[in-house]
């Protein structure tokens, strides 16, 4: 892995706007049906299709959820987008938290070996696990593939993306079509906020693939260096990152470093967003700002250092008592801070939400 400066500016604004928008596709009373009405399509896309995956709870019972949605260009030729929602259920969270086995990565229609790959138990589950006559996510991604390469508005291009859990399960597919026959079709991965996904012989297979190899469309994980799940599981369990890594750096103003919700406000996609949109608007490259409002929350964003990756509380700042924030939202916001501080979708107010 390597800290890079390369990025599209319009694309990251594009992808982290899918990423968020997949969370509102799942209904916590219906998890298993996907609710495309909930959905706001980023500027010039339509939502057409989304799929579920199977949380299986370390292999004791199991669920079936919404776990991401596809948006198509409204213009041809088509660009599609695959958005992976990240962490929602308590369900999610149990698969968050099996990391310490390691499964091997078996590609759905490889046209070679993936060898001494493996990845994370739980993210392999939910990616890979069926049950009955209900298909995997695996399979149902390679299904939609089929259906467009077929139809009257065939991928002319494919962007991958996703925040949180939805960013590790995204390089999992990524993977798989660099291995699949449908490895010509131009496809990059932008994603936000992602844990590590695999051992180091995943990481050696997925950067060794040719599109990895180019830095125009290799992997590019954004990764704010005071979040914590981008540096989680540890790698001293075995796990390694993959792609380019480019640097963002913020947390929240008035959350003491004691308060546990603080770790939710450095993981939130909305605040990614916010920050991207600051580093983008200016000639720096990069946001400084003391002072940035996103949605109902203050950030201080800085400009990040390389050599420093994994930071969590602010190094200018004392130690703080921890700090209320008033919430209308606030059991929703209790219960994704317990979910390993990942963002749940109902989490993200109206008033956090970004204007389209």
């Amino acid at each position: 892995m390597s800290v890079t400066n390369n990025i599209d500016p319009s694309l990251a604004l594009l992808l982290v706007d899918a990423s968020i928008e997949s969370y509102y596709a799942y209904d916590p009373h219906v998890p298993g049906c996907c609710k495309p009405d909930m959905v706001t399509a980023p500027a010039g896309y339509d939502i057409v299709d989304c799929w579920t995956g199977l949380d299986t709870v370390f292999s004791s019972f199991g669920l079936y959820e919404c776990f991401g949605v596809v948006f198509r260009s409204k213009a041809a030729p088509h660009t599609y987008v695959f958005s992976f929602r990240g962490t929602y259920s308590m369900l999610d969270v149990l698969e968050d938290l099996d990391f310490w086995q390691q499964y091997p990565f078996v590609p759905l229609r490889a046209l070679r070996s993936a060898g001494d790959a493996k990845v994370a138990g739980g993210f392999w589950s939910i990616y890979s696990a069926s049950r009955a006559s209900l298909k995997s996510m695996q399979q149902q991604l390679f299904d939609l593939l089929d259906k467009y390469q077929v139809s009257a508005q065939p991928i002319s291009q494919l962007f991958v993306t996703g925040h949180s859990l939805g960013a590790a399960l995204s390089e999992l597919f990524t993977l798989d079509l660099a291995l699949s026959p449908y490895r010509d079709i131009p496809y990059r991965n932008y994603n936000y906020a992602g844990p590590l996904v695999g051992n180091p012989a995943f990481a050696q297979l997925y950067d060794s693939q040719q599109r990895e190899l180019d830095p125009a469309t290799r992997t590019l994980r954004i990764q704010n260096t005071y979040d914590i799940v981008p540096c989680s599981p540890p790698q001293l369990f075995g796990y390694q990152h993959v792609g380019d890594a480019y640097l963002v750096a913020f947390y929240n103003k008035s959350a003491g470093w004691l308060n546990p919700e603080a770790k939710l406000y450095d993981h939130q996609a909305v605040n990614y967003q916010g920050v991207l949109s600051c580093a983008f608007s200016g000639s720096q490259g990069y946001c400084d700002n003391d002072n940035l409002v996103v949605g109902n929350e203050t950030l201080v964003s800085r400009k990040p250092d390389p050599s420093t990756l994994c930071m969590f509380w602010p190094e200018t700042q004392p130690p703080v008592a921890p700090v209320y924030i008033p919430s209308p939202v606030q059991d929703d916001v209790t219960t994704a801070t317990i979910a390993e501080v990942l963002p749940s979708a109902s989490a993200l107010d109206e008033a956090a939400r970004p204007a389209d």
